[in-house]
């Protein structure tokens, strides 16, 4: 297993393909779980080359941070999945809301 954590209880259920409250999925909104679930999975078995290999991904590091992103549902939605590398392992993974700030 390369995710070793979770920077949120919510990204963690989805990933053990756990049933969210209603209040999480409202929260959600619009995002796919099935292919947050798969994305997250893929993250769980891929190394950083693996990643960059992946072109639907769009893996990528976020500026100013030691964070990098995939995408968690396609490339038109505005939900990432960030994480941080610790080796060859992923900690803190969560799925985020990318706002538009325009």
């Amino acid at each position: 297993m390369v995710i070793t954590s979770f920077a949120d209880p919510v990204t963690e259920k989805i990933f053990l393909g756990e049933k969210l409250t209603r209040k999480e999925e409202r929260a959600l909104g619009d995002l796919n779980l099935m292919k947050a679930q798969e994305r997250l999975a893929v993250l769980n078995q891929a190394s950083g080359k693996e990643l960059m290999t992946l072109p639907f991904l769009h893996y990528h590091a976020l500026r100013g941070t030691r964070r990098y992103s995939i995408d968690a549902n396609s490339r038109r939605s505005k939900w990432r999945i960030t994480f941080t590398w610790v080796g060859e392992e992923h900690y803190d993974v969560q799925l985020v809301l990318i706002e538009d700030t325009h």
